[in-house]
């Protein structure tokens, strides 16, 4: 695999294939997309103004296929296409050893959350890089570099380990935060009013380790609020309530 990348065939259509798709537009040749949902492959093959094939056989060959598909799809999508085509898959928890065999296929992971219609800054978005050999490993760095400046080399370890973390601090905090908006829905009261608390906690983050940034009657070992809040909740909420505030208080015993 030569050490650089000037072609991309992109498989899938959800939020990374549109955000990556979009960043690598005008850096190199985009030269199809294709997915399994037709609509939204055909709406993303518009916006890059690119070939839409309807059949992974239709894709064009490039220099890399980029594979931007659930996890339960990956090793299906990769059977399927050549073995001797170069391809690059976006998944944290997915390791190299688990999927078939091919001479250059790597890992470009972003660790960020995404959204269709929301846009991101992905020069500040970290990138994780693995390949099967050290030069198409290269090769991938340099593309993730192109709409990156944070591209960082990790191993299948690394990386699973880093996708679970995300997971705990952006997508169970985003829980907890419906769950907040539908107790304050059913008081009557605007979720508004939460957001200044919600930056200033990650405001906080930027600064401080989570550690040390921890407030709140758990942390107070405030027994009177924890059990008024206890009492406040519908059933689930309030188990997570309780074994959150347990968890806080065994990383802060009382002193």
């Amino acid at each position: 695999m030569r050490n650089e990348v000037n072609s991309i065939s992109i498989i899938g259509s959800g939020n990374v294939a549109h955000h990556l798709g979009k960043a690598f537009s005008g850096i190199v040749k985009i030269n199809a997309v294709y997915s399994r949902n037709k609509v939204s492959a055909q709406e993303l093959a518009d916006e890059l103004f690119v070939f839409h094939a309807e059949n992974l056989e239709d894709l064009i060959p490039s220099d890399i296929f980029l594979v931007c598909v659930n996890d339960d799809e990956i090793y299906s999508i990769i059977e399927k296409l050549p073995e001797n085509q170069a391809i690059v898959y976006t998944s944290g928890s997915v390791g190299l050893p688990d999927l078939p065999k091919r001479l250059n296929l790597g890992v470009l992971y972003p660790l960020q959350t995404f959204s269709k219609n929301r846009a991101l800054d992905l020069f500040q978005v970290p990138f994780f890089i693995e390949g099967t050999n050290e030069p198409f490993a290269q090769a991938i760095f340099d593309l993730a570099w192109t709409i990156s400046r944070k591209v960082v080399f990790a191993n299948s370890v690394d990386r699973k380990n880093l996708h679970l973390a995300g997971v705990l601090v952006n997508n169970f905090s985003n829980h907890i935060a419906f769950l907040a908006q539908q107790f304050l829905k059913e008081k009557s009261l605007e979720w508004e009013f939460l957001k200044p608390l919600i930056f200033e906690t990650a405001k906080k983050l930027q600064s401080d380790m989570p550690f040390n940034a921890q407030t709140g009657p758990a942390l107070r070992h405030d027994s009177s609020t924890i059990e008024k809040h206890l009492n406040m909740l519908d059933p689930e909420t309030k188990a997570i309530y309780k074994l959150i505030t347990e968890s806080i208080q065994a990383h802060h015993p009382i002193k």
